[in-house]
């Protein structure tokens, strides 16, 4: 049977179908189809045919950086999760052996020793958003805020199994490394846009990462649990103002329920506007009320605790320097990145992080109206 792939390679396109033909029973690879839009991982779109249908699948060709614990970890949760009843994420398909994960020989253009590969079903709707388009309908901001307390409440109970853990640690640890890794971006920064804006601005981040890990002790005792970390509108997919999937676990882990509930308020309410900052006060109402009323419904978690309300605001912060950072490492990191759209990322972050420190009245108000 002729396969249909619009992949430049052929090799990669025969690696492919040596995958799906060898380690599973789903049929013969009819089509694929790159997917573009994926920061750290490749995927694809698979069609296979059986005898009497054709049914679709999603193949994650994952990055060479990403320790194999990492993965593990991932499917394991995802697996946890749909075992109490979160169908919203993709179901990971196990191969003949029973396993979740394939490994090859690398194909070309591989970094590793080894390619790891795993496959799921396809989601279905539609990719309406990026990290950066917050104009969702307040059907879809409600939608959003209500899958993740579902997906909070579907983590309860999770054990990770042993050999399997985020490389990255909890969200406290973490904050703590960002202060000696940005002085050293700092040594090597040059003259251009994004560099005399870190430049500038260096002493005041410095100070708003002493302020942040100075809650390390205030933030002990608050829920704790398996969170997504990377929960924005980019990653979901929708259907008639309704979130219908969710996608890209590679960065969950065990952390604050709060780091988790700060950064999509971070992600999902900022205004991405040149001539306007901050985050908009009927969204951030909007989203915090909506999830902590879920919350209050569902069985196995419970809605915010005083300790929690009384430190969002802080966690507001340290989210958004959480993906400061993530700005950073990707624009020192990474070779000749574009300094006009990293300037846009990193200009956000830093604005932002001065909106959040001059509005913590404002704020403060915001939470109570939700709350309320």
């Amino acid at each position: 049977m002729e396969c249909h792939s619009n992949l430049t390679s052929e090799a990669r396109t025969n690696t492919i179908r040596r995958i799906i033909e060898s380690e599973y029973d789903l049929g013969r690879v009819k089509r694929i189809k790159k997917i573009l839009g994926g920061y750290c991982n490749k995927g694809y779109a698979l069609w296979l045919q059986t005898e009497n249908q054709v049914d679709q699948y999603f193949l994650r060709w994952y990055n060479p950086n990403i320790d194999e614990k990492e993965i593990r970890f991932e499917h394991a949760l995802l697996i946890h999760l749909q075992t109490n009843g979160f169908d919203l994420a993709a179901k990971i398909i196990a191969c003949r052996n029973k396993t979740t994960l394939v490994q090859t020989p690398v194909p070309e253009d591989h970094a590793s020793g080894k390619a790891l590969w795993a496959l799921f079903e396809f989601l279905e709707g539609e990719d309406k958003y990026t990290w950066t388009q917050t104009n969702l309908s307040d059907k879809e901001f409600i939608s959003a805020a209500e899958i993740l307390a579902q997906l909070h409440h579907s983590g309860h109970g999770f054990k990770k199994p042993s050999g399997t853990d985020r490389v990255q640690p909890p969200i406290m640890p973490f904050i703590a490394t960002f202060k000696p890794k940005f002085a050293a971006f700092l040594k090597l920064s040059r003259d251009r846009r994004c560099d005399r804006l870190f430049q500038t601005n260096f002493d005041t981040i410095c100070k708003n990462l002493d302020q942040a890990i100075s809650y390390t002790k205030v933030f002990k005792g608050m829920p704790r649990m398996p969170i997504h970390c990377d929960y924005h509108p980019g990653n979901l997919k929708y259907r008639h103002e309704k979130g219908v999937g969710l996608f890209d676990f590679d960065w969950s882990k065990i952390d604050y329920r709060l780091f988790d509930l700060a950064l999509g308020l971070v992600y999902f309410t900022s205004i991405w506007d040149a001539k306007q900052q901050g985050l908009r006060a009927d969204k951030f109402t909007l989203f915090l009320d909506t999830y902590n009323s879920v919350c209050c419904r569902l069985k196995h978690i419970q809605p915010l605790s005083n300790q929690e309300k009384q430190n969002l605001i802080p966690m507001l912060g340290i989210a958004n320097l959480y993906v400061l950072n993530w700005d950073l490492v990707d624009f020192y990191g990474t070779f000749e990145l574009d300094d006009d759209e990293y300037y846009t990322y990193i200009s956000h972050n830093i604005g932002l992080m001065h909106w959040i420190s001059a509005h913590t009245d404002g704020l403060k108000s915001w939470v109570a109206e939700a709350m309320g």
